[in-house]
Order: structure tokens, then sequence, then C-alpha cells
């Protein structure tokens, strides 16, 4: 099968298992991050990084796993065997959602993103507020509002 045609194929993928993903954990504590498929037909890997508004136990991410595989099997959603990973996305996977941003007010980034004139910048500093639309962060510059859209990745700061 041609690179751009696999591709395709795994992009339908990861969007069916994102869609299951979405509709198991509704609107309860956990939300999905990041929806990743891999491998070819026959050894796929399918990550799923989700994280909650309340403490991420192993005891979740055990449930939402055993719930997940069932509903995918019953789907029959990947083509042939396939590995399920569900993990939270650590502090080394950059934030994605708006939901992960308002968990995190109160701590440091690191935010890559595009300034108005068209110029990538970066701020590190205290994340202040994140709602739908865009974030402030106190940086050493004092305080900033950037939209989402502008946002390129933001990670934790980490001390070390």
């Amino acid at each position: 099968m041609p690179p751009a045609m696999i591709a395709a194929a795994e992009s339908t993928l990861q969007e069916r298992v994102a869609s299951l993903v979405d509709d198991l954990l509704g609107e309860g504590p956990c939300f999905a991050v990041d929806v990743v498929v891999r491998g070819s037909q026959g050894s796929h890997a399918v990550d799923v990084f989700i994280e909650s508004d309340d403490a991420l136990t192993v005891f979740a991410l055990g449930r939402v796993s055993r719930e997940l595989g069932y509903v995918m099997d019953v789907h029959d959603v990947m083509p042939g065997p396939y590995r399920l990973n569900v993990s939270s996305p650590g502090a080394n996977r950059p934030l994605k959602v708006p939901r992960q941003y308002r968990k995190m007010v109160g701590r440091d980034l690191r935010v890559h993103f595009r300034r108005p004139d068209g110029r990538n910048t970066e701020v590190v500093g205290r994340l202040e507020m994140a709602d739908a639309e865009r974030i402030h962060i106190r940086g050493p510059k004092g305080s900033q509002s950037i939209s989402y859209q502008e946002i390129l990745w933001a990670k934790v700061a980490l001390p070390w």
C-alpha cells in the first residue's frame, strides 16, 4: 500500500478510536488528551492519553483500558491484533486541550507561540488563567495573553 494510503488509513483509525474514547468518557472527570495509532495491520499499537480533573489513579486508567478494549473489540475497530496502551500524558508531552491548561493554573509552563507579527517566540512563566479561548501567563516581562490558536506547543516547566 502506498504511504499516502497508509497515512489515510491510520488517520481514519485514529479518528474512530478518538470518537469511541470521547463517547466512553462522556462528561465525567476523565477526558482524552490525545489518541495515537501506529504500526501496521496486524501489529497496531493504540496509545490513548487521558487526564482527569481529579487525581488520575491507576484504577481509573485500568477501568478506561478495559472498557475501551471491550468497545473497540465489539465494534471491530482495528483490523487484526493490536496493543492498547492507556496512560496519563506525563510531564514531557505537550499540553493539547484547554481543559488540561485549566488544571495547570498556578504551575510554571514553557509556551512556544506565534506572535501577531508572525514570529515564533517562547515564554516561561506562571500560568495565571486558562479559559476556553486563551491563557494568561506571567513571565519575566509581565503578564501575556495567548490564544490557543497561537500556541505551537506548551509543556510544564520542570524545576530541574
